[in-house]
This record gives structure tokens, C-alpha cells and sequence, in this order.
């Protein structure tokens, strides 16, 4: 039987941690990565685990996991217990790219007064988490100093293993720069709560079914423009072109943080989620209509990223008018003094306020044929 070779210092993982930081902060030690130290563990003629988030954190290799906890001296029934498919969430409600998650550099500042090493939460792989309980500030996934996005890595110093930017070398920390929080953040956790119960699928909470068909309708392409219904949204949406939208496992996985959030917040209204008609009142009727074919003609499983012909035949089925209902109506906008006071903003101001005004109009004429319509005898 080969022998292992042992490395003199190799720290202990910390019980909330994922795998792929333990390895990270060990490969830092000796200035190289983890795929590296596989290869000197003799591991260099398989796939390296480090390929996809399921082979590292999530279902790894059973021979790596051994190899790892020799090498370090730990029981490997101590490794083993950190895989994630020994929790209950299943492996579609984790963000498997570790540059779209989020961190806590209050976390991390609290890991260097309590003489740790700086360490990636579980919990921040979470599709939901979007904002630290304890220290009551959002997770971030950018440097403070140069801005860039999901570059993150660990680098050893004197004081142990620090996370730093991966373009500009500056340690992670909260510093004096906090993000105050108030009520929107009291909601935002109260949602990551009740969205964390329905992923666990803890008594009393909404049917995680139900989640998947708001995200699959704030995502599936609307009739205006072929844009998603979120982009109609009067909510804080975060700037920049709207991600594709795929609807393989779990698509909010594949979303960033900002948009990951936002999906959220968009389905907490829609199925009044921490009483999420509170902060932000009632969806639009465009909404609920759309979520409600939805239900009733859910997705298949697994398909690829849609395009504009499998948009089409997913789509909800609208009650259309003639043209010249179109044109009246069109023309009745362009008259109002409401178009007059948006026509001079630009952007995604100007494309909401806009869709206010077709959803008033079309409901306006909705309610008028109604009125006009004989009763049932």
C-alpha cells in the first residue's frame, strides 16, 4: 500500500465551512492551489475535483476525500461530514460558481479578531443569501477598492490565510464602510428565512414548488419588447443587461447576486412572502394572470437556454385585440398628460413608467368590456 505523504501544517476545517475553502486556505500555505496538491497527492491522473462544484463541495470523489484527510491527519468521517449532500438542500438551491456568491467582511474581520483564518460560509452558497443576520449588512461580491466582481482568493500571510481580491491583492475587510441597514433589510432577511424553510421544506412554510413557478414566470419572456416579465417591475432592479435566463435545474442559481436578490424580492410579492405586500403593495394583474398559466402549463425539467422560438411556444396565451384597438389605445397614451411627463427620461425609467401606462390602459378597457357584457341568465 502507497503511503501518504503528510503535510506539516495543515489547518483544521472550522464546522460551518465549505470544503473547497478548507482546501483553498491548506493550498495557500505552501503558495499553490488545491488542484496542485491533488496532483503531489498522486491524484493527477483522474479529473480533478476542482472541475464543478458538485465533484468539490457537494458529492466529491470518495478516494480524494480520503486522500485529503490523511494528508491533513483528520478522520476522513470528519471530511465526509462536510460534503453538502449530507444536508437537506439539494444541490439546484446552491450558487455551484463561486464568483457569483456574496460575503460578510464583517464575518471576516470577526475571524481575525478571534485569531482565525478568514473562511467561506456554507451558507453563503445559499441561492437566497443576500444579506449577513448577524452583523445586518448585505453580502457583497466585489472589491472595495478596485471594484471587481467574483475574483476573490486566499493568500497566506503572518496572520494566516486571508481572503483577498484576485486583481488587486487587497485583504477583504468591512472597515469603517458599513451598509446600514433598516427596514428593507429587516425584510430582506425575513424573506431568506421563509425562503430557506420552503428549500428545507420545514413545517408551515410555502411549497417550494410554488417559488419555482414565480421565478419560471418573473423569467419567461413577455409579449413587449420579448423582455422577461421582471424587467416590468417597479422595483429596484439592479443596473446593467438583463442575464439569460436558463431553465436547466434551477435557473436563479445561475443569476448573480444582484439579480438573485432582486428574483426574490420580485416572488416574495407576487406570493406576499415575509409580508412582502407591506413594503411593496400589491403585483401587477399582468403578473399574477402570467404566474397563473404558468401553474396550470409548468416548464419541462430540464431544456436549454430558450430562445426566441421556444420563448414563443412557452409563453402565456394573451387574449388579443384588432389593430385598431391597438392604435386607439396607443393614441390615447400619446394624448395623456402622463406620456408628456415621461417622454423626456430615458432608460429603464422610461421603459416601467411606460408599461404603467399600457397596463392601465389594457385594464381600463378590460373593466369597460366587462361592464358592457350581458349578465348570464
Amino acid at each position: 500500500m502507497r503511503s501518504i505523504p503528510l503535510l506539516p501544517i495543515a489547518p483544521r476545517p472550522y464546522p460551518d465551512e465549505l470544503i473547497s475553502s478548507w482546501q483553498a486556505r491548506v493550498a495557500c500555505r505552501y503558495g499553490c492551489t488545491p488542484a496542485e496538491i491533488e496532483l503531489w497527492l498522486g491524484h493527477g491522473d483522474r479529473p480533478s475535483m476542482f472541475a464543478s462544484f458538485e465533484l468539490c463541495d457537494f458529492r466529491p470523489d470518495p478516494l480524494v476525500i480520503r486522500l485529503w484527510a490523511r494528508t491533513a491527519r483528520l478522520k476522513i468521517a470528519d471530511v465526509e461530514a462536510m460534503m453538502l449532500s449530507r444536508q437537506v438542500r439539494s444541490i439546484d438551491w446552491y450558487v455551484s460558481d463561486h464568483s457569483q456568491r456574496g460575503i460578510c467582511s464583517d464575518c471576516l474581520d470577526e475571524d481575525v479578531s478571534a485569531g482565525r483564518d478568514h473562511y467561506l460560509r456554507r451558507e453563503w452558497a445559499h441561492v437566497e443569501a443576500a444579506a449577513c443576520g448577524k452583523h445586518r449588512r448585505l453580502l457583497q461580491d466585489f472589491c472595495d477598492r478596485c471594484f471587481a466582481r467574483g475574483r476573490f482568493r486566499f493568500e497566506c500571510s503572518e496572520e494566516g490565510a486571508r481572503l483577498v481580491c484576485g486583481d488587486c491583492s487587497t485583504v477583504v475587510s468591512g472597515g469603517q464602510n458599513k451598509i446600514e441597514g433598516g427596514a428593507d433589510l429587516d425584510f430582506l432577511l425575513m424573506l431568506t428565512a421563509a425562503v430557506d424553510a420552503a428549500i428545507e421544506g420545514r413545517k408551515g412554510s410555502v411549497a417550494l414548488n410554488e417559488i419555482t413557478a414565480v421565478i419560471e414566470t418573473l423569467w419567461s419572456r413577455s409579449q413587449a419588447n420579448g423582455k422577461p416579465f421582471i424587467a416590468w417591475l417597479d422595483l429596484k432592479l439592479p443596473f446593467g443587461r438583463l442575464p439569460v435566463f436558463t431553465a436547466r435545474g434551477n435557473p436563479v442559481a445561475g443569476l448573480s447576486l444582484p439579480w438573485r436578490a432582486a428574483t426574490f424580492v420580485a416572488a416574495a410579492q407576487l406570493l406576499d412572502l415575509a409580508q412582502a405586500r407591506r413594503w411593496l403593495g400589491p403585483p401587477p394583474p399582468f403578473l399574477r394572470q402570467a404566474f397563473a398559466d404558468r401553474k396550470r402549463n409548468p416548464l419541462p425539467q430540464a431544456i436549454e437556454t430558450l430562445d426566441a422560438d421556444k420563448i414563443l411556444e412557452t409563453a402565456p396565451k394573451l387574449k388579443l385585440r384588432s389593430d385598431v384597438e391597438y392604435q386607439r389605445l396607443a393614441e390615447q397614451i400619446l394624448a395623456s398628460h402622463d406620456w408628456k411627463a415621461i417622454s423626456e427620461t430615458r432608460g429603464r425609467l422610461r421603459d416601467r413608467k411606460l408599461g404603467r401606462l399600457m397596463n392601465q390602459a389594457l385594464n381600463s378597457e378590460a373593466g369597460k368590456s366587462e361592464a358592457l357584457r350581458p349578465a348570464a341568465p
